[in-house]
């Protein structure tokens, strides 16, 4: 029954990571005409420190998660799929809207409810908050990236 929860976690969260990936290479073309913020990372490592995050996630969500449904879970658990919604809607807004200042407004409440979440996973589990650590400064960088970049092509 572990090894269920543990699959049904890791894919839930790669779920959410291709949820916008057609809006992606739909608007390539559009992302690589923008003017790019300082520090921006080349085009291939965002697919893959996404990759990687996603597994980390999966993984700090079975850990803090796996006595769900009892009474403490229910808030980490609505935590965490919040995030995985609002991570979701992220892609979908940047790229296939094209819409930065909604996609920051969206990554900034991310960064908020994330640092909520973090709390209730260690709460749960020292290991499950410690893996989301990657995963909360990826999405400090990328409030820092959408911002800049939604400033410098207003």
């Amino acid at each position: 029954m572990k090894f269920i929860k543990f699959i049904f976690w890791l894919a839930l969260c790669q779920l959410a990571g291709l949820v916008g990936s057609e809006a992606v290479m739909e608007n390539m073309d559009w992302y690589n005409q923008l003017t790019a913020p300082p520090f921006t990372p080349p085009n291939g490592i965002f697919g893959l420190v996404w990759a990687v995050l996603y597994v980390l996630i999966g993984i700090a969500a079975f850990l803090a998660l796996k006595d769900f449904p009892k009474s403490t879970t229910k808030k980490p658990a609505c935590l965490f799929l919040l995030q995985l919604a609002l991570n979701a809607c992220w892609t979908p807004i940047f790229f296939g809207e094209q819409n930065l200042g909604a996609a920051f407004i969206l990554v900034a409440g991310m960064l908020a409810e994330g640092v909520w979440l973090l709390k209730a996973f260690y709460k749960q589990s020292r290991w499950a908050g410690n893996l989301m650590i990657p995963y909360m400064i990826w999405i400090a960088f990328a409030t820092y990236l959408t911002g800049a970049f939604w400033l410098l092509n207003r």
